[in-house]
Order: structure tokens, then sequence, then C-alpha cells
């Protein structure tokens, strides 16, 4: 019973600490997500008061495709701590703590939407923009 016990304790300071690298990971995608959007308002106003600079283009390209990489980053610890946590979820069914992750909860049609399609989305749509753009100025 003993080792039971000690097992158990070692899985909910795991579970914690799953948990506080999910969350932590959870304020820097959305820190990510706010400076790529500010980032590129900022370039698409330089891009027009520029004259329509190809310097411009080519840098908002490459910060998207950059923040491709950061945030696809970001997508991958979070999916794989998620699955840390379900692992620990399934193994000990008996503790309440590990059944925060699983509430049921009924989702608005905007909670249904997966943070992954958005958060990798939008850059992927900027840097497909941004490459769009440049093209368009160096062929003109």
């Amino acid at each position: 019973m003993i080792a039971h016990e000690r097992d158990e304790q070692i899985a909910v300071e795991k579970y914690k600490l799953l948990l506080d690298l999910w969350k932590t990971e959870d304020l820097n995608k959305t820190n990510q997500l706010q400076m790529l959007m500010a980032t590129n308002s900022l370039l698409v106003l330089a891009f027009f008061l520029t004259g329509q600079s190809s310097w411009i283009a080519l840098v908002g390209f490459l910060f998207s495709f950059v923040w491709i990489l950061s945030l696809g980053h970001t997508v991958y610890l979070q999916t794989h701590w998620r699955a840390e946590m379900e692992v620990l979820r399934e193994r000990c069914a008996g503790n309440a703590l590990f059944q925060i992750q699983s509430a049921e909860l009924k989702p608005s049609v905007w909670g249904k939407v997966p943070s992954r399609y958005y958060l990798l989305g939008t850059p992927i749509v900027a840097t497909v923009s941004w490459l769009v753009v440049l093209l368009y100025t160096l062929f003109k």
C-alpha cells in the first residue's frame, strides 16, 4: 500500500509540473500571436508609407515564417504535455485532481475551434500574403 501511495504522490507532482508547463506555454502562445499581429500591422503601414517597398514585404515574409515555426513549437509542446497529463489521468482515475482536465463542458461555437488551427493558420496566411506582396513588388 505504501508503494502505491508513493507512486500516486509522484504522479500528482508530475501532473502539477506538466500543468504548470502547459499554462506557461499557453501564455506564450497568446503573446506570440499578439506580437505577430502587431508586427504585421506595423509592417503593412510601413509598406504603404514607403511606396510599396519590396524590402518591407521581404521582412514581413521572414517575420511571419519565423512565427510559424515558433507557434508550431508551442503547439507541439502543449499537445505533448496534454498527452502526458492524459496518461496520468487514466492511470490515477480515482484521484479527483486528475479529473480537472477532463471536465465535460459544452463549448460555444467559438470554443469548438481548436487553438492550433488559428495559431498556425494566422502566421501561414500572413506568410503567404507577404510572399504574394513580395512577388508582386518584384515583378510589377
